[in-house]
């Protein structure tokens, strides 16, 4: 093996990876749509059916990725420098933005997260960014909220 080469295995290829993630993502999924049925009045109307469907079709897909016999010579490297940095604040932010939901409630931590992850993605300036991440929260509140009348968690500021 010439050094620089990355050691690549044949039993675990990237491939099969991906279909154990999408079949065990498809297994959470389908779990979550069992555990919904009882509260259903139909087999394909209720919140149980768009779960169940996901994970049925990410179980399907998974095994099908996972037991697919071309192999590609292509090598993929890992993102490395700045594009690295923004996949994982990009994850560290959606995970921040579970916390702040509970604490700020809905329009106040869509507001601050939104406004960050298109500075940061997008890299425009601060004013695009506060500019495009008003309007993504004002549109997104008024559709779920005012229009469709869905309940969010309001935290410490009732809007």
């Amino acid at each position: 093996m010439e050094r620089g080469q990355p050691m690549t295995s044949t039993f675990i290829s990237d491939k099969k990876v991906g279909g154990i993630i999408a079949i065990l993502f498809g297994c959470l999924s389908l779990y979550e749509g069992i555990k919904l049925y009882p509260l259903n009045k139909n087999l394909l109307t209720g919140d149980h059916t768009f779960p169940g469907f996901i994970g049925l079709l990410l179980i399907i897909f998974g095994l099908a990725v996972f037991f697919d016999r071309k192999i590609e010579t292509n090598q993929t490297n890992l993102p490395s420098g700045r594009t690295r940095i923004n996949i994982i604040l990009s994850i560290s932010i959606l995970f921040i933005y579970c916390l702040l939901i509970v604490l700020f409630g809905y329009v106040i931590a869509t507001l601050i997260v939104s406004i960050s992850l298109i500075k940061m993605i997008g890299n425009y300036r601060w004013l695009f960014s506060v500019l495009m991440g008003t309007t993504i929260t004002a549109v997104l509140y008024y559709l779920f909220i005012v229009l469709l009348k869905i309940p969010f968690p309001s935290g410490y500021f009732a809007f």
